[in-house]
């Protein structure tokens, strides 16, 4: 087994006081979309990862409406990537294009047949989604076939090609744009689009992505679940043993957070350069710190989640007394 790191965070998590509403709605949720039947997720399981805990944790400033609506999302995402494992670890390469057509399907306007179906089709319903968030939907499906194609021929991705499709499949993009609808961040696209914002969301994405492959070795990579993991990258590129592979990957995720603490720090000088007036500035601001609350609240909600244990029954830790780095300003209730 490997040695899980302590992480530092340099932000501080806070907790949503609308917590336990988002809980219930959430479980009377999957539980509509038919998502309790047992594959992936038994009713125990799901409260032990306390999916329902995320958003609250992720968007702690968020209003309740808008609160659930987000939660809907990350739990939906939570649960395609976790009903996908079946394939990973079967090696089903015709099954996996099955799902995932499945899913896109469902944005040409089928009726939903599967409960990832069912709730892509709910949550399709209730936004409001443009071309490029059609797109980034695509990608994420097409991210998971990726790395069912790699896990079936036993392949390990380089390094970059790994981390580049993580930012895919965990969803960067429509994370940061529902970090930022959040905050109510109206900022202009080409801002967005500047090289200086683009690097921040990607190593905003980046910082979970690698962590989650850490905490999760022992429950997926190391059982054969999948070859697409950046601890096997690097311990394959370098030649070194897994727990300094972990060590490496561990190191990469401290210095993509350096990094965006940087970034953080160029925004003023940025919003001046693109000429934003007061409320846009004020808007970039709620934004830079949407992703910092983000991150520490993902990083608390890891710690506590029993999505990554091997007990058939994980028990999932209590948020209301939270300890460690980054950590003092979480609201409890």
């Amino acid at each position: 087994m490997v040695e899980v790191p302590a992480f530092d965070m340099p932000f501080a998590a806070r907790l949503s006081p609308h917590a336990d509403q988002v809980r219930r709605h959430t479980r009377t949720w999957v539980r509509d979309m038919g998502m309790l039947g047992g594959t992936p997720w038994t009713e125990a399981f799901f409260d032990a990862a306390d999916y329902g805990g995320f958003g609250p944790l992720t968007h702690p400033t968020a209003s309740l409406e808008d609160l659930l609506h987000i939660n809907d999302w990350h739990t939906w995402g939570f649960h395609v990537t976790d009903a996908f494992q079946v394939f990973l670890r079967s090696r089903n390469v015709v099954g996996g294009k099955a799902f995932v057509a499945g899913l896109k399907s469902v944005l040409s306007g089928s009726a939903p047949m599967t409960p990832s179906e069912k709730g892509l089709a709910d949550l399709v319903s209730r936004s409001t989604l443009d071309a490029e968030d059609a797109g980034h939907l695509v990608e994420f499906f097409d991210a998971l076939l990726w790395e069912l194609h790699n896990t079936a021929q036993g392949r390990v991705p380089d390094p970059i090609d790994l981390v580049e499709m993580r930012r895919r499949s965990i969803a960067t993009e429509l994370s940061a744009k529902l970090a930022r609808k959040s905050v109510g961040a109206e900022l202009p696209a080409e801002l967005l689009r500047n090289s200086t914002m683009r690097a921040l969301v990607d190593s905003f994405g980046d910082v979970p992505a690698l962590r989650q492959e850490i905490v999760g070795f022992d429950h997926t990579y190391a059982t054969g679940a999948s070859t697409t993991s950046a601890v096997l990258a690097v311990r394959q590129f370098f030649g070194c043993e897994t727990q300094q592979a972990v060590s490496i990957v561990a190191d990469l995720i401290a210095a993509r957070l350096r990094q965006i603490g940087s970034i953080i720090g160029e925004l003023p000088s940025l919003a001046t350069e693109y000429g934003l007036d007061a409320e846009a500035k004020a808007a970039l601001h709620r934004y830079a710190e949407a992703l910092k609350s983000w991150l520490a609240g993902e990083l608390l909600w890891t710690q506590r989640s029993g999505r990554f244990s091997s007990s058939p029954v994980p028990t999932r830790k209590s948020f209301h007394s939270p300890s460690g780095l980054g950590t003092a300003a979480v609201l409890v209730r």
